[in-house]
């Protein structure tokens, strides 16, 4: 298997001085110097404005900002968003909590490319690297938004008026901008850096945070009655696109209620957003871990811990309405595709793949498959509990994987299959899979079917 996707480095901005207190003011101008910070952590107040402001001014400035320790609020309607411009920044968040309010009904905290970021004010064509670095978000308050697995059918928060398009934690959107930047958009940013983020979709325990992820090898099946996507609010933990390349690592998230960790290409341009490294982060009571869409290129997952989740890793082709509305009228075939060495215990369906080439996936622990999840007795969106799941999928190298089914009771009361290889129904008509290799050194137990 060969193009796997090489790390990229953080941003290496001159950083800010040393904060003197809670708040620090900005130097230079608009567009040089340093940031500042004005949130007052731990007030009890809404921080919206300055936090913005605050952000704004890293990207503006290109600069290393470092956020104090403490609690802040966000609960402005459209949360956070800061502009990206043409200059490198990064965030170190470390000890920073960020808690949503119940008006939050769009993206937490927003990194977003505008027609701005390619003007004259602190804008131009450079391609820029933006790197983030700790810090909690916790997005339990927020409003769903109307993209959200389930709906509103469940959870104590409610839709937003008018339906938010999304509600994530954290967002990097490398496309967006209207008119022209839609449909063809350029590229703006190149290496997105994210590690040691915390995102918290539904309220957990500060107990449970460690407790849940405890000997991942031999610890029993856990289901919670509150810790779960369905108690959630908000929508995905961490959202990628249109980026030439990203890096997610040491990051931990739980009770998602749509996709922990969501990256994606351009839905205009496959080529923008793709070479995404996704490795040793840990995931308990979300409905997705990780998510693949439209076509995103040159995929790495590895290293990651699941538990309790709907679906661990996916990479998934766009569905028939999206399709039309991205104007997509060929399927885009992913690769290379890399999932190794990932943990799974009491996960739903564990790695599914559509529409690729070239995919090795090796070296995982399927444990605990058929235990409940998310609260339910039967399987929450699938017929059935399944380690590994390709459809449409050709050229790949399955080894080493190891598919145990749960013991006891639950042995009987779930249907669990090993490995499925079917075909896709793509744009242009039904994409078989082909020369998949299933190595004898996979090993199975306890399954009602190994392979199917």
């Amino acid at each position: 298997m060969s193009g796997t996707p090489t790390p990229s480095p953080s941003p290496t901005p001159s950083p800010s001085p040393p904060p003197s207190g809670n708040t620090f003011a900005a130097t230079g101008g608009e567009c040089d110097g340093t940031a500042g910070w004005l949130a007052i952590a731990n007030d009890g107040l809404d921080d919206t404005q300055a936090i913005q402001t605050s952000l704004q001014q890293a990207a503006s400035k290109g600069d290393t900002l470092t956020i104090p320790a403490g609690t802040y609020n966000i609960n402005s309607a459209d949360g956070v968003t800061a502009v990206i411009q043409n200059k490198s920044f990064a965030i170190i968040a470390t000890g920073a909590v960020f808690v949503a309010g119940p008006d939050v009904n769009s993206d937490l905290i927003d990194f977003d490319v505008t027609a701005s970021s390619f003007s004259g004010n602190c804008g131009g064509n450079d391609v820029v690297d933006i790197g983030w670095t700790g810090g909690e978000l916790n997005i339990s308050q927020a409003r769903l938004s109307g993209t959200v697995p389930q709906g509103t059918g469940v959870g104590a928060t409610t839709t937003g008026t008018p339906v938010a398009g999304t509600t994530d934690g954290l967002s990097f959107r490398g496309i967006n901008g209207g008119g022209t930047l839609s449909t063809s958009p350029p590229l703006k940013v190149g290496a997105v850096t994210v590690r040691s983020l915390t995102v918290i979709g539904a309220p957990i325990a500060d107990a449970n945070r460690n407790a849940y992820f405890d000997n991942p090898r031999t610890a029993p099946a856990i289901d919670s009655t509150s810790d779960t996507w369905r108690n959630a609010g908000g929508d995905s933990g961490l959202f990628i696109t249109g980026v030439r390349s990203a890096l997610v690592e040491d990051s931990t998230f739980f009770g998602i209620r749509d996709a922990s960790i969501y990256v994606s290409a351009s839905p205009y341009d496959p080529t923008l957003g793709g070479n995404y490294v996704l490795r040793n982060n840990r995931f308990y009571g979300g409905f997705d871990g990780i998510s693949s869409k439209r076509g995103a290129q040159n995929i790495r997952m590895e290293g990651n811990l699941f538990v309790n989740i709907v679906r661990g890793l996916s990479l998934e082709s766009l569905s028939g309405p999206l399709r039309t509305t991205n104007g997509q009228t060929i399927e885009r075939i992913v690769q290379p595709v890399v999932m190794k060495d990932n943990i799974f215990n009491g996960v739903q369906r564990n790695i599914q793949v559509e529409s690729a080439n070239d995919v090795t996936i090796s070296g995982n622990l399927i444990r605990n498959l058929g235990a409940r999840v998310s609260q339910a007795d039967s399987p929450v969106r699938y017929s059935r509990y399944e380690g590994i799941v390709l459809e449409g999928v050709t050229n790949a190298s399955v080894a080493d994987n190891s598919i145990f089914g749960v013991e006891g009771a639950r042995s009987t009361a779930s249907t669990t299959v090993g490995i499925t290889i079917g075909s896709h129904a793509g744009i242009a008509g039904t994409i078989a899979s082909a020369n998949v290799d299933i190595a004898a050194s996979n090993a199975f137990s306890d399954l009602d079917s190994n392979i199917e």
